[in-house]
């Protein structure tokens, strides 16, 4: 089955419903995060085209995948609010784009974690495994921070140029 989706930009895509989970929204909360999507593809050791084929549905995206990219969403949303804690004095504008950033990841995520529940266990536990490998490379990366700071400096998907 074929839904149709608005990207952060607002343009249509086709996305695909994976065996009854819905539409997956981990990539729009990923890029809302700061993750560009060549990251996304080096996280899942996939080549771009393939992950832009999952992002607009063209072919399913892996449910092991899917629930390795949730987690690695939820490991954000924790970046983002460290970073916002983290932030010197910073402009009122400032303030309402990371909140704005923050409450639309808390979403996305909370929605995917819905989603990803009917994933058979094989999913969850390639999943976990993938971000445990990760976990390791973002620590010697630093992805997750590269990310946030970008969100944080309004470099981010979003769009917004925010400012003093």
């Amino acid at each position: 089955m074929t839904a149709v989706s608005r990207d952060l930009a607002g343009n249509s895509a086709r996305a695909t419903e994976v065996e009854g989970h819905g539409v997956f929204s981990v990539f729009d909360g990923l890029m809302l995060a700061g993750v560009t999507p060549q990251l996304i593809a080096t996280f899942c050791e996939s080549e771009a085209d393939e992950v832009d084929a999952w992002r607009k549905g063209d072919t399913q995206a892996p449910m092991g995948r899917v629930v390795f990219l949730t987690l690695v969403l939820s490991h954000m949303v924790d970046e983002l609010v460290r970073t916002y804690d983290d932030w010197e004095p910073a402009s009122k504008a400032w303030h309402l784009h990371m909140q704005a950033c923050l409450e639309k990841g808390k979403k996305i995520l909370e929605n995917q974690e819905v989603l990803n529940q009917g994933a058979p266990a094989g999913a969850f536990r390639q999943g976990e495994r993938f971000f445990g490998e990760w976990l390791e490379r973002d620590s010697v990366k630093g992805w997750s921070r590269e990310a946030a700071s970008r969100v944080a400096l309004g470099t981010d998907t979003t769009g917004l140029e925010i400012g003093d």
